[in-house]
């Protein structure tokens, strides 16, 4: 098998076209899931709408907290991040952690932000450099596809120390990019995005996780063809609170 990292190489800028969703649990930090008593469907439909409508605003902010890792072959990079969400705005910074697998290759920050109709991305210590191609497609803001309570699939109750929550999914969330993988990765491609949240009563979401499935070539020359698999655990806070994201 060729390996994730291989000898450094110049990287393509700017992400491809998302695609399509599904789902796998999360519960709020610091407890475990249990099944819930099934609530009564006005609950349920009340906590959609309210959520529907707050992110249908086009001025709904938050902080996602996440931590997990990708997978190509046999190999596996940690990555742990953050990402600041203003509207259709957003601010991104996580770690590729290529140390437990690749002792001297340390870690890789990469930052990217979207403002208006315009996106930039930041690798390790280069300059901030404009994405070619931009749209609602690249977009990393996670509910960016929800218009409408139409646009949420409900998935079940969720019960967390006495409280219940309504799990949701959000279809063709891009949190991550694969092309944003340093070294020899190329023709990098999604083929199916999963993002499952939990929101509370007031539709405000608490905590989730996210899947990214895909391919790309990796290694010298036209790599070899490999999986690309992403799995992240995410943790809302800061819902509503004073949030903006400028340009590099």
């Amino acid at each position: 098998m060729v390996a994730l990292a291989c000898l450094p190489a110049a990287r393509p800028e700017g992400p491809t076209a998302a695609a399509p969703s599904a789902g796998s649990p999360s519960g709020v930090p610091g407890s475990s899931p249990a099944a819930a008593a099934t609530p009564s469907p006005k609950a349920q439909d009340a906590a959609i709408a309210a959520f529907a409508k707050q992110v249908a605003t086009g001025k709904l902010t938050y902080h996602v907290a996440f931590t997990g890792d990708v997978r190509a072959s046999a190999d596996r990079l940690p990555i742990v991040g953050a990402m600041d969400v203003a509207g259709n705005d957003f601010s991104t910074s996580f770690t590729y952690d290529f140390e437990p697998t690749y002792p001297g290759l340390g870690k890789v920050r990469v930052q990217v932000r979207g403002v208006d109709d315009r996106a930039w991305i930041k690798r390790g210590s280069a300059a901030w450099a404009a994405m070619k191609t931009y749209g609602i497609d690249q977009s990393y803001v996670p509910f960016k596809t929800v218009e409408a309570p139409r646009d949420v699939k409900y998935l079940g109750p969720v019960k967390i120390a006495g409280k219940t929550y309504y799990k949701v999914a959000v279809r063709d969330a891009l949190l991550i990019h694969p092309n944003t993988i340093p070294y020899q990765i190329q023709r990098e491609e999604v083929q199916e995005t999963t993002l499952q949240v939990l929101i509370d009563d007031s539709g405000t979401p608490r905590s989730g996780s996210w899947e990214l499935r895909g391919q790309a070539r990796i290694g010298a020359g036209n790599g070899q063809l490999q999986h690309v698999v992403y799995d992240l655990t995410l943790t809302f806070s800061k819902v509503g609170s004073r949030i903006s994201v400028k340009r590099p």
